[in-house]
């Protein structure tokens, strides 16, 4: 899965930066963002798709605080220097994924035991043999997993469950799945590793994160002073193939240590909650305070944390929200500019050819998920047969 995406790093990577370059202005990155929290509350929020949208827009309301980019004024401060640099990202990902699977866990939510079973098979070439069998679904999950990973805000989760469900209905025993069925797993894990390098073509060519991993890497290369967007194929040429590199030696290293380290660490699931999440949130504590050695990040953690649990227990997703908050500067910034570039007008919205193309799929993905739109789309589809 991880070889897949990185041919397609290098495959596509350069082509949509020279793209970006002649193509990208303002008005696209802002049309970009706006796309990405759309799919993601979609995906992210089941059935109710609106919630996943006001979770995303929320994330981008808490983005909004600190200096803004185009003037330098002060918003939703409040008098606390700690907050004029904005909300740190690293603590509050941790507060809203970490905070509220630790409360529920021990609130008995989700405190079942796992059953582990260890194969004790020694045939090495089982492995081998499984890859031969599987090599369509490999290659179709990773593919899978490339195109979800490019898209903003979807996400190796998704991409895991895509890939999966997909693979269950192209299997010749459907009925094995759920029950640790060995194509179910080749499938989630191909397409949630191919979706890496997915995520990483728009992260370089665009600055845009595909997902919260993703975001981190983007801080960690601002903070080195490299700069990602159209421009890196001119100020880093050799950039694109080096972290190609750099992610194919990872890779090789993580598999080493899964075959030294997978029989140890899955006894993690036999721990007691009551044991586990205490020092999980011990951990948190620690990684929140570590990232600016602040105290205040400790307690952006808490609250982002409280945040998050109150919007699990609503059915809001959690991913949506954070992803608002990471693409939420890229959307605030670039829609100002657009608007002082345009004299207040929103025509470059629709006039420019890929900003159109964006509002027709931000509009598409909007309308797809009410009724009256299926209802209208199946009288369409009919309509020419009755004619």
């Amino acid at each position: 899965g991880t070889a897949i995406g990185l041919f397609a790093l290098i495959g596509f990577a350069p082509l949509i930066s020279m793209i970006a370059e002649k193509a990208f202005a303002s008005p696209e990155f802002f049309l970009l963002a706006m796309f990405g929290i759309i799919i993601c509350g979609s995906l992210t929020a089941g059935e109710k798709p609106i919630k996943g949208w006001i979770a995303g827009f929320m994330g981008i309301m808490l983005s909004c605080v600190g200096i803004e980019e185009i003037h330098g004024y002060q918003r939703f401060v409040f008098g606390n220097p700690n907050l004029i640099g904005g909300i740190a990202f690293i603590p509050a990902m941790i507060g809203v994924f970490g905070i509220p699977q630790i409360i529920q866990t021990l609130r008995g939510g989700s405190a079942e035991f796992a059953v582990v079973k260890v194969d004790k098979e020694k045939d090495k070439g089982k492995l081998f043999r499984l890859l031969r069998i599987n090599i369509m679904n490999i290659i179709r999950s990773g593919i899978l997993g490339v195109g979800i990973g490019a898209i903003p805000g979807a996400g190796e989760d998704i991409a895991a469950w895509m890939s999966y469900d997909r693979a269950k209905k192209a299997s010749k025993h459907p009925e094995e799945f759920g029950k640790g069925s060995y194509e179910g797993i080749i499938a989630a894990e191909t397409a949630n590793n191919s979706c890496i390098g997915g995520a990483i073509i728009p992260l370089l060519t665009l600055a845009v994160p595909g997902s919260a991993p993703a975001a981190v890497l983007l801080g960690a290369l601002y903070l080195h002073g490299i700069r990602p967007g159209p421009m890196l194929s001119f100020e880093f040429p050799n950039f694109i193939y080096e972290m190609t590199a750099i992610l194919f030696w990872a890779t090789v290293a993580l598999f080493i240590y899964g075959l030294l380290l997978s029989k140890v660490m899955v006894k993690v699931l036999k721990v007691k909650p009551t044991i586990l999440m205490p020092i999980v949130g011990v951990l948190c504590v620690i990684g929140a305070y570590a990232i600016g050695v602040n105290r205040f990040d400790i307690l952006v953690m808490t609250i982002t944390g409280i945040i998050g649990y109150f919007l699990v227990e609503m059915g809001f997703p959690p991913a949506a929200f954070i992803l608002g908050a990471i693409l939420g500067p890229l959307a605030d910034s670039n829609l100002r500019r657009t608007l002082l570039t345009y004299d207040g007008s929103l025509m470059p919205f629709v006039t420019r050819p890929i900003s159109l193309i964006f509002t027709i799929l931000i509009a598409i993905s909007i309308l797809s998920q009410f009724k009256f739109w299926g209802k209208m789309w199946s009288k369409i589809r009919i309509k020419p047969k009755n004619s």
